[in-house]
């Protein structure tokens, strides 16, 4: 419970506990029932930081295919258009644990524009070891193993870190006071990245509506505490695809260097069914 909250929900809740000892006229001491407490709490105020965390994960797909629009901007605010699907699975079981060592697969492929056409990226990510990253390119011809953390997405302002999210899962969470972004109630959480994770990020302060648990605004530190990037969601522009929400319109800012990427989803096919082999290398390399 965030320290400016603590003081309201404990008035609330004293003034029910004082209601409820006015009883008959014997005198008999009621004591409140557990339900009538929690109605005397502010929704979503007795949630703690991790307990905001997994929502935010119980409302991801757990497969699914998206097409998308991304506009690049440079410090100059010169645009470069790119088009690209995503094809991603969660490999975890409904006990949020990784099966066979593996959390999630994510594939990356380019239509546009023509210089980066059928470029692909291949994520892996693990449970206990570092993640396997895998690019193909057209002018290579072949696949190759590389290192992709810290690294934007073919010129973007999106890295491998933003879609290989393992390392947001091995952090602390604590819960700040809540606030309102563009007009929607947000719970305000701070993470910090343990130890061991490899990561570009330290620390991030990220807030989710409350309604759905989507991210409405981001901003992403160094292990100085210098603000490298903030991402800024369209709460307009939030969908509900097959139970699960997300904003189809977003924008990450990179804050040193003064570029922006905004991404538009176009369409998403939801929950679909992916075998293994549609997150192998021979996939990573057909010509789509």
């Amino acid at each position: 419970m965030p320290p400016r909250s603590r003081p309201i929900a404990a008035t609330v809740v004293a003034l029910a506990l004082a209601a409820s000892t006015f009883t008959s006229a014997a005198g008999d001491l009621k004591l409140p029932a557990r339900d009538e407490v929690e109605k005397a709490i502010p929704e979503g105020g007795s949630l703690t930081g991790k307990e905001i965390f997994d929502k935010f994960l119980d409302n991801r797909l757990h497969s699914a295919i998206q097409w998308q629009t991304v506009v690049s901007r440079d410090a100059g605010g010169n645009e470069q258009r790119s088009r690209f699907w995503v094809r991603w699975k969660d490999y975890r079981d409904e006990n949020k644990q990784a099966v066979a060592g593996v959390l999630a697969k994510t594939l990356v492929k380019f239509s546009a524009p023509e210089d980066m056409r059928q470029t692909g990226y291949l994520m892996v990510v693990n449970d206990n070891r570092s993640n396997d990253q895998f690019i193909w390119t057209p002018s290579s011809g072949r696949v190759r193993r590389v290192r992709l953390s810290g690294v934007g997405i073919m010129g973007t302002d999106y890295t491998f870190d933003d879609i290989g999210w393992k390392s947001i899962e091995d952090a602390d969470y604590q819960r700040l006071p809540d606030e309102t972004v563009d007009g929607a109630a947000a719970y305000v959480l701070e993470v910090t990245m343990k130890p061991f994770v490899d990561s570009e990020y330290q620390t991030m302060r990220t807030w989710l509506d409350h309604e759905h648990y989507v991210p409405l605004h981001t901003i992403y530190r160094d292990a100085n505490g210098v603000e490298m990037r903030e991402m800024i969601a369209d709460v307009s522009s939030i969908e509900n695809f097959d139970g699960a929400w997300i904003a189809t319109r977003s924008t990450m800012y990179n804050l040193k260097e003064k570029t922006s990427t905004s991404v538009y989803v176009e369409a998403l096919d939801p929950d679909v069914s992916l075998a293994d082999q549609a997150f192998s290398t021979f996939q990573l390399s057909l010509r789509h």
